[in-house]
């Protein structure tokens, strides 16, 4: 292409530009891969190892992975037990896909950190949100948290105010 166009400089796109649309589309691909690899394995896992792992997914219209949420049985003991607190936070575009994942965690009586849950979400939006919690609380026996801890985002406030009734934030 560059030789067709006579230099880099009469392309019409950087060379950057290239390299960002090949990582693009490849991204895609993985994306796809991946997400029917991570289905795959949580129902292997189930069949095999750990039958009481909990995991639940939906996929929207295009055959897409929109919500996946898992949870191993050991972090239902701990959820049993240690319930008191929870911290309800996410991670954003820090991750190859540009998901938000949500993580579910609180600290055990000797205050090391026990992980109750996660999720991978589409987006940020209160839909989302409530679907990770309810299914959280269907996972947990209905069971809610004492106190849940969060960042001032104002969405998982009201997700927060209308799937925990009986919890403090």
């Amino acid at each position: 292409m560059v030789q067709q166009a006579s230099g880099f400089e009469k392309l019409g796109f950087m060379k950057k530009d290239a390299y960002n649309k090949v990582a693009t589309i490849h991204r895609a691909e993985t994306v796809e891969t991946d997400s029917e690899g991570l289905i795959g394995y949580l129902a292997l896992k189930i069949d095999s190892t750990d039958p009481t792992l909990y995991s639940k997914y939906t996929i929207n219209e295009e055959d897409q992975l929109c919500h996946i949420f898992w949870d191993e049985s050991g972090c239902q003991r701990d959820y049993m037990c240690f319930s008191d607190v929870l911290a309800f936070d996410t991670t954003y575009q820090s991750n190859v896909f540009n998901k938000p994942l949500v993580m579910l965690v609180g600290v055990n009586n000797h205050f090391p950190t026990c992980v109750f849950g996660f999720a991978l979400l589409l987006n940020e939006k209160i839909d989302n949100y409530k679907w990770v919690l309810q299914t959280f609380l269907d996972c947990m026996h209905s069971k809610q948290p004492t106190i849940i801890v969060t960042d001032v985002d104002v969405v998982m406030k009201a997700v927060i105010s209308l799937c925990f009734l009986d919890s403090t934030h």
